[in-house]
């Protein structure tokens, strides 16, 4: 196992550069949303309050049980904000609990609510919101401007902490990830003008997640081992549209290491949590984000942080969460200073007519 990691580190050269932290003017524990130009800022000023400060003002506009997290996802389309609330997650630390689902416009301070479940999505121009009740074991789909919705149960009885991926295609089909009572995970897609679902895709093995993200033109699929599982770890894209055709789908990374995952898709790489080395006697690992270029399908590690375990996109920026900061893996790293537009000079004054 020494020999392999060793091997393992020279291909994938971990001469990875320090990584910069997110600098903004609010701490890093009371973030939960900037945009990439730091216009607009949620913080969560207290327990259950939630706060947009932008041109130099704050705006308390979501005030929730006491107690409650909050926790914010865009689109790169910046219509729409999803917003979770998490009951008292220091005290309720139930796995099948739902939270309160809110949608807000872009910079506004208008939260409207949605419904109850998790991992909470817009997709489609920020049009739709797909998210899973735990307790029904529903996906949950909503049209935010004809307010159509439509309701999807599970097929097999899942695992009770088990939670889709989901990602809408067009406005009338969408896929997400199922697993049955032997542990085999499969795609699935549905279609919303028929209610039909068709399973389309199937892990090889069992004790195997899919994950899957969506950028503008192509989808990938992520097959990682579930943690102490001795499996292999692949991900694999196709255009979107080519979805029900999985043979046109291709590889893009493929390992006999059990990755952690979490895969994210953005133009033109995608990232992902890979383990670097284990020591399966003493059960410790190194993770680290790496990111794979999708014209030449090379994968380069881009974090030093040694125990990577999750990865945020916000606002074209790729983040990890570490220690209590946000390390900045993609995308500017400094929004601590609001910039004015200087006085204009009498040259730069319009004319008068």
């Amino acid at each position: 196992m020494v020999l392999i990691s060793f091997i393992i580190c020279f291909i994938y050269n971990l001469e990875a550069a320090e990584l910069p932290k997110l600098l903004t003017k609010h701490p890093a524990e009371s973030l939960r949303y900037i945009s990439y130009d730091g216009r607009y800022t949620y913080i969560q000023k207290k327990s259950g309050v939630l706060s947009l400060v932008t041109s130099f003002t704050s705006t308390d506009f979501l005030t929730d049980e006491t107690g409650n997290d909050f926790l914010i996802k865009g689109s790169a389309d910046k219509s729409r904000l999803i917003i979770e609330s998490i009951p008292n997650p220091h005290s309720e630390m139930s796995m099948l609990k739902n939270h309160r689902i809110f949608v807000i416009d872009y910079g506004n301070t208008s939260p409207r609510f949605i419904g109850q479940g998790r991992n909470a999505k817009i997709h489609l121009r920020d049009e739709w919101v797909t998210y899973y009740d735990m307790l029904d074991k529903t996906i949950r789909v909503q049209n935010l401007i004809t307010q159509r919705k439509f309701d999807i149960k599970l097929s097999a009885k899942p695992h009770p902490f088990f939670i889709p991926d989901i990602e809408m295609l067009s406005s009338s089909s969408l896929i997400y990830t199922e697993i049955n009572e032997a542990g085999f995970s499969a795609l699935v897609a549905y279609d919303l003008k028929s209610l039909k679902s068709t399973i389309i895709y199937k892990s090889a093995q069992n004790a195997t997640r899919l994950e899957l993200c969506r950028n503008e033109n192509y989808l990938a699929l992520g097959e990682f081992p579930y943690d102490g599982v001795s499996r292999g770890s692949k991900i694999q894209i196709l255009a979107v549209r080519d979805f029900t055709n999985l043979s046109s789908m291709s590889s893009l990374y493929d390992s006999v290491e059990q990755d952690v995952g979490n895969i994210l898709c953005l133009k033109k790489e995608v990232y992902f949590v890979k383990m670097i080395t284990q020591d399966q006697r003493l059960g410790i690992k190194v993770t680290e984000a790496v990111k794979i270029d999708l014209n030449t399908k090379t994968t380069t590690l881009v974090s030093d942080l040694k125990n990577v375990t999750q990865l945020i996109e916000m606002d074209g920026r790729v983040l990890a969460p570490f220690r209590g900061d946000f390390y900045v893996i993609e995308g500017t790293s400094s929004l601590e200073v609001d910039v004015l537009k200087s006085i204009p000079t009498k040259e730069e004054l319009p004319l008068e007519i």
